[in-house]
């Protein structure tokens, strides 16, 4: 007869019998703050779970089109994230697209536990601020969100309003700001931040840890970088920024400038809605509201940026100069022809070297473009200095500000070309770096497919990337050192093949002249 402790312990072993015979959690299957989201596996095996189109804001339209982004409605049942959401509204896209756009996607190891959560690295699309979108490979095999996740990183990429929907000001909307007690001009922005936070709020239940968030992205998203490391509304949101061709000593327009359409920012401001639309000398807030978004999208002729004044206190530069950017690891960097997009803003070579002023004669001579070049030639430098001039010199001298904060900088020089395009381009394209970050040269079928060096080129970049999500620190794995960036050595780590290596001194005289003519303007030292 069994006593009545034996009885008890026996009764005590049951649940837990009962607790090994149940299945284990469903890695498809994340329950977020807001509500569940199943995901899938993307193709090319099950170690990865993909969750597409999660919201992390509502619909920005009607009443809320130019308000910060608001939370989402909780649901209950799972939300089928196996496909991408619309991109935010933008001109000549091919891909559906709404205002109702914020949407993250997240990539996570299938095999993720709770005891060792992963690095969260948060992709920023780039695109002027006008165009671009979220997406990391064609659903369902998410190549590149899913090829870095394999890496052993948390990967998630985010969209947010563009154009006029998100960089714009107004003296109605300014009223409305004012009177709410909103921020108000750099509504994209808000939009960055609004997916930061869900990152934090939810990065554990995909396995990630919220206290190691890496920020990355190119050109706009570069600059997105810089303009998140420049406002405190993003404070304790990531560690860690790798700024990839960000343009934080270009000029950025003011609120007071762009509500009135001064002529620094005519064609981001109120100027732009007069010229457009019949709506008298003061439309209110609704009547911009009501708007119709197939026409907003094609305001404006050239990129677009963050208006300073509110979101932004100041330009990057200017932030970094103060020691006011956020105190973590920096990685900032530019290719070595940026200037494949100088004719998005339809400026003639000649007019460019001339806003030079006195200094027009220097410039020419340091890009070889005296008054004897043929019109080729002198185009193709025009381009080379406006690509320096727009991302090149920022990466160098953010970088050297770093020395106000106690976090370290590192500098990049991408300067690889697949051999197939070496007789037509000058150097590396703008972007061309992104598809090795992600470790992805390219259909090894195509006449561009960079070969073995490109291979070898992107498992070193995504290997640093990786690290630096890791450990704060891009060095290990028996990769070349990378050095931290101090104005004295003025080391970078120059990507290109057969292996990156260190080097010092990249376009020093070039960079030195576009530094000064930047701290003109500036009023800097």
């Amino acid at each position: 007869m069994k006593t009545p402790y034996r009885l008890a312990a026996a009764a005590a072993l049951v649940p837990l019998l009962l607790a090994c015979a149940v299945d284990p959690p469903d890695p498809f299957l994340v329950q977020t703050d807001a509500g569940p989201v199943r995901g899938f596996a993307p193709e090319g095996g099950d170690d990865i779970a993909a969750f597409l189109g999660i919201p992390f804001a509502q619909a920005p339209e009607g009443d809320l089109r130019w308000r910060p982004p608001q939370a989402v409605e909780p649901w209950t049942e799972p939300l089928q994230a196996n496909e991408y959401r619309p991109i935010c509204a933008q001109s000549r896209a091919q891909l559906p697209q709404s205002e109702d756009c914020l949407y993250l996607n997240v990539w996570t190891s299938a095999q993720r536990s709770d005891t060792d959560a992963m690095p969260v690295m948060v992709w920023i699309h780039g695109g002027g601020f006008r165009a671009g979108n979220g997406r990391l490979g064609e659903a369902p095999a998410t190549g590149r969100g899913a090829g870095l996740a394999r890496r052993g990183v948390m990967v998630v990429s985010l969209q947010y309003r563009l154009g006029a929907l998100g960089f714009f000001a107004h003296p109605a909307l300014a009223a409305e700001a004012v009177a709410s007690g909103e921020p108000e001009g750099s509504h994209g922005v808000l939009d960055m931040i609004a997916a930061l936070d869900w990152v934090r709020r939810n990065a554990a239940a995909f396995g990630g840890d919220p206290d190691r968030v890496t920020i990355f992205g190119v050109s706009a998203g570069g600059m997105a970088v810089n303009t998140l490391m420049s406002t405190p509304a993003s404070a304790g949101l990531f560690h860690g920024a790798i700024a990839q061709s960000g343009y934080g000593t270009w000029r950025l327009p003011h609120l007071s400038e762009a509500r009135w359409g001064l002529p620094s920012a005519r064609d981001q401001g109120a100027v732009l809605i007069a010229d457009a639309f019949d709506l008298g000398d003061e439309p209110s807030a609704a009547d911009l509201r009501a708007l119709p978004v197939e026409k907003l999208i094609d305001l404006g002729t050239g990129f677009w940026v963050p208006i300073t004044g509110a979101v932004l206190p100041d330009e990057p530069g200017i932030v970094f100069a103060r020691g006011e950017q956020h105190d973590v690891p920096y990685i900032t960097g530019g290719n070595s022809f940026e200037g494949t997009i100088f004719r998005t803003f339809q400026v003639a070579a000649d007019d460019y070297f001339a806003t030079f002023g006195e200094r027009e004669g220097q410039v020419r001579a340091l890009y070889g473009a005296d008054r004897e070049t043929d019109a080729d030639a002198e185009g193709v430098a025009a381009a080379t200095l406006f690509g320096d001039q727009r991302y090149v010199v920022s990466a160098r001298y953010l970088a050297e500000q770093m020395k106000n904060v106690s976090s370290p900088a590192r500098a990049y020089y991408f300067r690889f070309v697949p051999e197939a395009r070496r007789e037509t381009l000058p150097g590396a394209p703008h972007g061309s770096e992104v598809s090795y970050v992600f470790d992805d040269p390219g259909d090894p079928d195509s006449e561009l497919y960079p070969g073995p060096d490109g291979e070898a080129l992107g498992d070193a970049m995504a290997g640093y990337w990786t690290r630096f999500a890791q450990t704060a620190d891009p060095n290990g794995d028996g990769a070349p050192e990378w050095p931290e960036y101090d104005a004295e050595s003025d080391t970078w780590m120059l990507l290109d093949a057969p292996a990156p290596k260190a080097t010092s001194g990249v376009l020093k005289d070039k960079l030195d002249l576009l530094e000064a003519a930047y701290l003109e303007r500036v009023g800097g030292e």
